[in-house]
């Protein structure tokens, strides 16, 4: 039973472990006295192993692409009439609203006429880091043990441990994300604006003045601009990854707490069972929220991030021409909604 619920050290259910025994190949990274257990760094030499968290990446990733496959065909019109266009079943629905808040909630309040351009990218961003999250709670490492208890001896069993994990958990796939939304940046900011523009925002102080406040003042702020914007992006990648070790690493501690009393006293252990039996259903609903919350949030800022570099100000003004709850488009609206075209429509 300790094998399957709990650990002597909590952070064995955080950290990536490898899924196979010899490495795939191996890069010199230093001398011989450089190791790095966390990373695969042994006496100078990088090896390079399929972990449980790179397997779940991959996992992830093709769940997102089956799970929007079918939504797709859910959603894809068929046949004629308005039933056509009708969302089949509950699961397709589910996603179509989670799509149409982010949209309409989240990127056009910021993005305006340029959501349709960058949707599919936040869209992607979002559904990836929940799928992950969410996937990380499922115990797939424990499932498998006990089928290999049962099915096999105590020793094979003891491989399965470590399959599963949450690959958001891990900084490596954060920091690949964090880099993906700042390549975004720069790609969105220069398409939109152009390249003189965009570099251009990150001098407030401008370069056309005179040479001492341009170089005295503007180089100095436009350093710190790009430095500002590299940090937000790192900041992205550290708060997923800190936010979803910590929710793992704090119920893996609380079990823990389980055997610790058991070794005072069988029945202190079974005490102790049924409060952290209690406790950690709660802390799992609170890890489906934070779960949730947490792809919202890298989502959400990514978007803001975009917006700084993309948009005009002139942008406000231009979709107030445009609203379409405005009074002058009410105004349209009416003209064509009047009775008697409702009555030819009637007919």
């Amino acid at each position: 039973m300790n094998l399957l619920f709990a650990s002597e050290d909590p952070l064995s259910h955080v950290v990536p472990h490898a899924l196979h025994h010899d490495p795939l190949f191996t890069v010199s990274v230093g001398g011989p006295d450089l190791n790095i257990p966390a990373l695969f760094i042994e006496h100078g030499k990088y090896s390079f192993y399929i972990t449980n968290h790179l397997m779940m990446t991959a996992v992830t990733a093709v769940a997102v692409i089956l799970v929007f496959s079918y939504v797709a065909s859910k959603i894809r019109v068929k046949g004629d009439g308005l039933e056509a266009y009708q969302t089949k079943g509950r699961v397709a629905q589910l996603f179509e609203t989670l799509c149409w808040f982010i949209r309409d909630e989240v990127v056009r309040p910021n993005l305006h006429e340029k959501t349709d351009k960058y949707i599919k990218y936040i869209w992607t961003v979002f559904f990836f880091i929940l799928f992950a999250n969410l996937l990380g709670l499922i115990p797939l490492g424990y499932g498998m043990n006990l089928v290999a208890l049962v099915w096999a001896e105590k020793k094979e069993a003891a491989h399965f441990m470590h399959f599963g994990g949450t690959a958001t958990g891990n900084l490596s796939l954060n920091i690949m994300l964090a880099i993906c939304s700042f390549v975004a940046i720069l790609y969105i900011g220069i398409r939109e604006t152009g390249a003189k523009t965009f570099f251009a925002h990150f001098n407030p102080v401008g370069w056309d003045g005179p040479k001492a406040m341009s170089l005295g003042l503007g180089l100095p702020l436009y350093a710190l601009e790009w430095l500002g914007l590299l940090i937000k992006t790192a900041v992205l990648a550290m708060r997923l990854f800190g936010t979803m070790m910590a929710g793992h690493l704090v119920i893996a501690v609380i079990v823990g707490l389980v055997f610790s009393a058991a070794a005072v006293s069988q029945m202190l252990g079974y005490g102790v069972w049924i409060t952290v039996a209690l406790g950690c259903i709660v802390l799992m609903l609170l890890e489906l929220f934070i779960c949730m919350l947490q792809a919202f949030i890298f989502t959400f800022l990514t978007v803001l991030f975009i917006a700084t570099v993309a948009t005009h100000h002139g942008d406000h003004d231009h979709e107030h021409e445009h609203d379409p709850f405005s009074d002058e488009s009410q105004m349209d609206l009416d003209k064509l909604i009047e009775p008697s075209r409702l009555a030819g429509l009637a007919d």
